[in-house]
């Protein structure tokens, strides 16, 4: 089952927003085994809407519309989707007594030109949308001698999130429990380049017979993933190939399967039997690096501070007297500031180590920056565990 996404909103073309959309929806198809073959976004323009939509429906049996479904005059998309699929607009008074309701609890005015989001193309299935006022719907339309599946969303994350959750999980899962589902396998590796890592696939790969499967590479700095992509009915085969993987890997993965360092450490500092609720993290090596990949997990302790700056001396004072904290100081004794310096303690436990970049040319210093603040998370969770 192939699926396309439309994006609607000149917000989108013009780089205002991003469209994070696109890659959630595929991120659900892509486990229920349908493959997103396309992405395209177009502006509030009928006009290139329409051509968008007639270029996307030889191409798809599933079509996902987002934004345009808003009370205002660059809202059309219901209107453009109805013409498209050759049906008429009808008014649903259960919309409009949603959006009286959700409006008057908030304290906002009512106003008529809201009633534009209670149109809908005749024959559709109007889906609720319990986190706004547009009802997002879903009808089947016949292009090309065949049937097109096409669900039409409000553009705001959540709404679309609170949708998803509430009308097409289930109608999709069970659209797709007869598809062959795609299993994918990741390592994330830290320290080496990506014809490097490519290089230590291949010399597993050379021995094997190809095909069943694929590999892939992505490279989000400071990781190099690698994915192995299948399908389940290749299974037993790819049940060989993951243990080779795994052992030629082994010296350089940090990370399986999508796990994430930062809310793994969080995960196991608050599990630590020392652990207090005061937390705080002293950062003198990655300049900034480490607090951005903590600060959205930090989010879930009721206390916590971070320092960073430029790089002070270490005394033993702090050393003797400070709990429940990690440290990240350039090693002096080293050359170029090649090395780390991770300190760190919870409750009584104390902890102490180098660490080497193995990345040491002056043009690599933001590379070594953000080794810096991912190993100073592993070595720590090393040592309390």
């Amino acid at each position: 089952m192939k699926a396309s996404i439309l994006a609607i909103g000149t917000e989108l073309t013009s780089g205002q927003i991003s469209n994070s959309n696109a890659a959630t929806l595929s991120a659900r198809l892509f486990k229920l085994g349908i493959e997103t073959e396309t992405h395209l976004t177009v502006p509030d323009d009928r006009t290139l809407i329409l051509d968008a939509l007639k270029f996307i429906e030889p191409r798809c049996d599933l079509l996902f519309v987002t934004g345009g479904l808003g009370p205002t005059s660059d809202d059309f998309t219901r209107e453009v989707i109805a013409d498209w699929a050759e049906k008429k607009l009808i008014y649903d008074q259960a919309s409009w007594q949603h959006i009286v309701d959700r409006l008057t609890s908030r304290g906002f005015q009512v106003r008529d030109m809201q009633k534009q989001q209670c149109y809908f193309p005749d024959g559709c299935q109007i889906l609720t949308n319990k986190d706004g006022t547009a009802n997002a719907f879903r009808l089947t339309v016949e292009k090309q001698k065949r049937n097109l599946d096409v669900v039409v969303l409000p553009g705001p994350p959540r709404e679309i999130d609170s949708v998803y959750k509430d009308h097409l999980e289930k109608w999709l899962t069970e659209k797709t429990v007869n598809i062959n589902k795609k299993i994918v396998r990741s390592w994330d590796t830290l320290g080496i380049g990506e014809s490097d890592v490519a290089y230590m696939v291949k010399d597993v790969l050379d021995h094997l017979d190809g095909s069943g499967f694929e590999i892939g590479y992505r490279v989000h700095l400071p990781y190099v993933e690698v994915k192995l992509i299948s399908n389940l009915k290749d299974e037993p085969k790819i049940s060989e190939i993951v243990p080779l993987l795994d052992k030629k890997l082994s010296p350089v993965t940090v990370a399986r399967n999508g796990q994430d360092v930062a809310e793994s450490f969080v995960q196991a500092i608050s599990g630590s039997k020392f652990f207090s609720e005061d937390f705080t993290v002293y950062d003198y090596a990655s300049l900034g690096f480490l607090h951005s990949r903590l600060s959205k997990h930090l989010k879930g302790l009721k206390s916590w501070s971070f320092k960073q700056g430029e790089h002070p001396s270490i005394t033993p004072d702090f050393l003797n007297e400070e709990e429940n904290f990690l440290g990240l100081w350039i090693n002096d004794s080293a050359p170029d500031g090649t090395e780390a310096l991770v300190i760190g303690a919870l409750g009584n436990k104390k902890f102490q180590k180098i660490i080497k970049a193995p990345m040491t040319s002056k043009n690599m210093l933001e590379r070594r920056q953000q080794y810096f603040a991912e190993m100073a998370l592993i070595e720590f969770m090393k040592a309390i565990k």
